[in-house]
């Protein structure tokens, strides 16, 4: 995932970029409100990073440059695929095997802000408008013109039933391990854990597969180069 982060006396911003998605900037946005399993995409969103967060270094799918990784902390029936969280456009290709049924969600573009322990400490007026405003800042506009995804070599963009969705998710928390992902730039858990986080981006929604190989390729300016190699088991 390319991420993006800024530390400053005015705050600090832990942000994440992933691709997806043949779309024009007017295409990219699109309806945030439609539910999938009895949730919106924003909600969705919030899983995803919840997820994403809460895994260790060494085995987070965000980090991991060949697929091993792919199933850890997977529950439920929305199955999470992440970009490369280096972010420096390096082509990473990925193995993963998805149980059958499964729903599929990945990001195309994705920021967070996160009100760590030491932003409460110098902005304790920031309210959930300045995370909202802070989120959609550190979405590039550019990157909405430079994103494309698709799947078995097919544009997802051309499909109906897996609409591009730009989307914001509620306020929410995230549980942080001691090896997470950003204690390289000098966070501790207690840093980040419990502290309110809000997320805006484009998100993909993948209807449940055919079993069998399926491959997932996406891919957001010079930030992004994913290649998924799919598996749908076939019990």
């Amino acid at each position: 995932m390319f991420k993006k982060y800024r530390n400053t006396i005015a705050g600090t911003l832990l942000a994440g970029l992933i691709a997806g998605g043949t779309i024009a900037p007017s295409n990219a946005l699109a309806d945030a409100t439609p539910t999938v399993l009895g949730k919106t995409i924003g909600e969705w969103s919030e899983k995803w990073w919840q997820w994403a967060y809460s895994i260790p270094t060494p085995s987070n799918p965000m980090l991991d440059t060949s697929g091993a990784y792919c199933d850890v902390g997977q529950r439920g029936p929305m199955w999470f695929l992440a970009g490369y969280f280096i972010g420096d456009g390096t082509p990473v290709v990925r193995d993963c095997t998805v149980p059958r049924g499964k729903y599929i969600l990945f990001p195309i573009a994705n920021a967070t802000w996160i009100q760590t322990r030491q932003d409460q400490e110098v902005n304790p007026q920031y309210t959930e408008t300045d995370y909202r405003r802070l989120a959609n800042e550190f979405l590039p506009p550019s990157v909405g013109g430079d994103i494309e995804a698709s799947l078995d070599g097919n544009p997802i963009i051309f499909n109906p039933k897996t609409p591009i969705i730009q989307s914001q998710s509620p306020v929410f928390t995230a549980t942080f391990p001691t090896d997470n992902v950003f204690s390289a730039f000098g966070y501790l858990a207690s840093d980040l854990t419990g502290y309110p986080i809000v997320s805006d981006g484009w998100w993909v929604v993948l209807p449940p597969l055919a079993p069998g190989e399926h491959v997932l390729h996406f891919r957001a300016g010079q930030s992004q180069n994913m290649t998924y190699h799919l598996r749908v088991e076939n019990p």
